[in-house]
């Protein structure tokens, strides 16, 4: 089999033949190999495994994608470096836009701030101690780090607003890593934190990022939806996500198929559909109590159950860890001046039989509330009304999430005590928002909602290459002809690769160029030797284009204008 021709210098050995302006493009960009066998590609070598489901970490590992170091650990191949690489530069032209200074946080942190914010006892660490026995952490996350840095530099409002920004790996102990690079142990991440002077200076960044965020995955080109979210453990008043909707997914979210609400199930709200009508005499009671010793008397129908999230948001003060609320508040002094917060569930009937109070509270200490609060649960409640527009049907689907926005106001910034003099020459405390989005699980994901029965199918905002070019092995002609598409397409700016790999037969490469993913497909054989064309495979349609060689270049890169403009719907 005849190879390419391949330079005697091997600094020379990517861009062999082709004209000095290309090379020199080479050498002005991330570099990326014009041919596939000057790349690590061990595509071919895992073999599919019988009577299985083939899943999308399957995919990227007989790929060559990615190789699995452990459970949870995956090393990244040249090819996915290149996806990884085109997804950090989205992310990294956004935070510029507005703002962002990019920098790098250490992995190996130090314990004393998260024992302050009282995230130490975080089961998910992973803590380790050096050779004095001093303790350590790898970093999951880097609120504690970023927070006691800048308060050491930051003393005036004039110092304000700061926004910081990194790219790099995180650890997570997870018990049970699954999904691949969904959920594993060490993973790549975007993670944001900006800095104001005021609650309404945060809010306005806050919106800011949201609008970076959705510059990020309207660029990417995959349909995506926002969600009302629970802060987790990183707290906060305010918090979104953004997630791809697949099957895989192991979120829950809840939509209204007439207006654009959507909510993580762990915080929607429903309204009871018409036809159900609840019975007044099946009203079931929690208790609850506050951090100042307010007791929380919540009222809802006996076939649901309090959604606690919802009482936190309503009243952040609820102590979620207290397990016997009733007798806290009658140790804690006379009942009699103490506070109770009444919580009806919209469901339960106005006039109803409620369960007798364990306590007696005066009425004049007594608060009434009425608002959704139980879980929705549209398995066994179904043709629930949306809570925004009061007129659609909730529905229920799986989702990845692929970013998280956080607004935390003084969550860290108050017990880490980074304050600053405000313009009347007072201390106050710096408003603070945290920002992630997950790059190696981008990655996974995008793969995951895009592959088809050929395999891997990239978007062209993050593909590895835009096209690759599959000629016909042993004859000169096709090699000459290869080599001239290949420096047409680059005078197009497209991203192309020749595909000269050694023994792999051209009726293998050409199945293996649908496996792996590229936006185009050109193959280069009997058809250009009896008639000088050339066939194009749109890999997102499967459309074929027969086109000459010599038109070839201009339709191909008309072809990828078109493709860069596309979204690609979720299912």
């Amino acid at each position: 089999m005849k190879r390419f021709r391949v330079a005697t210098r091997a600094g020379n050995a990517c861009t062999q033949g082709l004209s000095l302006a290309v090379q020199r493009r080479f050498l002005n960009s991330s570099i990326r190999p014009a041919r596939l066998s000057k790349l690590f590609l061990p595509s071919g070598t895992i073999s599919q495994s019988e009577n299985e489901i083939e899943t999308t970490t399957d995919l990227l590992l007989r790929a060559g994608y990615i190789r699995k170091s452990s459970a949870g650990i995956f090393s990244l191949l040249p090819l996915a470096m290149f996806v990884q690489q085109k997804i950090t530069d989205i992310i990294h032209h956004n935070m510029q836009i507005i703002g962002g200074s990019e920098i790098v946080l250490p992995a190996l942190l130090s314990p004393e701030a998260w024992k302050i914010t009282g995230r130490w006892n975080n089961t998910e660490l992973y803590k380790l101690k050096d050779s004095s026995k001093s303790d350590f952490l790898l970093a999951p996350t880097h609120e504690e780090e970023i927070t006691s840095l800048v308060s050491h530099e930051i003393s005036s409002f004039r110092q304000l607003p700061l926004r910081l920004y990194q790219i790099g790996k995180k650890y997570r102990d997870e018990k049970r890593p699954r999904g691949g690079m969904l959920r594993g142990r060490e993973f790549f991440m975007m993670d944001l934190y900006t800095f104001d002077a005021s609650q309404a200076a945060a809010l306005k960044s806050y919106r800011e990022v949201q609008e970076a965020y959705a510059n990020i995955f309207d660029t990417i080109g995959i349909e995506y939806v926002v969600t009302d979210a629970d802060a987790g453990s990183i707290g906060g008043d305010l918090s979104h996500e953004y997630h791809y909707v697949t099957s895989v997914g192991e979120d829950s979210l809840v939509r209204c198929n007439s207006c654009s609400y959507a909510a993580n199930a762990e915080v929607a709200l429903s309204y009871p559909s018409e036809e159900h009508k609840y019975d007044p005499d099946n009203v079931a009671v929690k208790y609850g109590i506050t951090s100042d010793g307010t007791l929380l008397v919540m009222y809802h129908p006996t076939d649901r159950v309090i959604n606690d999230n919802l009482i936190k948001r309503e009243i952040p003060e609820y102590d979620l860890e207290n397990r016997d609320p009733v007798e806290t508040f009658k140790l804690n002094s006379d009942p009699m001046i103490q506070n109770m917060i009444r919580i009806f569930d919209e469901r339960v009937p106005e006039q109803c039989s409620l369960p007798d109070l364990p306590v007696t509270v005066n009425i004049g200490n007594i608060t009434t509330l009425k608002f959704p609060c139980v879980q929705v649960d549209l398995k066994t409640h179904p043709n629930e009304q949306c809570p925004k527009c009061e007129k659609g049907i909730l529905n229920e689907t799986r989702a990845v999430e692929v970013g998280h926005t956080f607004y935390l106001g003084t969550k860290y910034s108050d017990p880490l005590r980074f304050s600053f003099v405000d313009e009347s020459n007072e201390r106050s405390i710096v408003e603070m928002g945290c920002f992630g989005i997950g790059v190696s699980r981008l990655l996974s994901v995008i793969a995951e909602v895009t592959r088809d029965e050929h395999g891997l199918r990239w978007p062209a905002a993050v593909c590895p290459y835009e096209a690759v070019i599959v000629p016909k092995p042993n004859s000169k002609e096709v090699e000459d002809a290869s080599i001239k598409l290949l420096e047409e397409l680059h005078g197009h700016s497209c991203e192309v690769v020749i595909d000269d790999r050694v023994g792999k037969s051209f009726g293998w490469k050409l199945g293996d160029a649908k496996f792996l993913g590229f936006p185009i497909n050109i193959v280069i054989g009997n058809k250009f030797l009896k008639s000088k064309k050339v066939d194009i495979e749109v890999r997102r349609t499967g459309k074929h284009i027969e086109a000459d060689i010599e038109e070839a270049a201009l339709i191909i890169s008309e072809i990828l204008k078109y493709e860069r403009k596309q979204k690609w719907t979720t299912h």
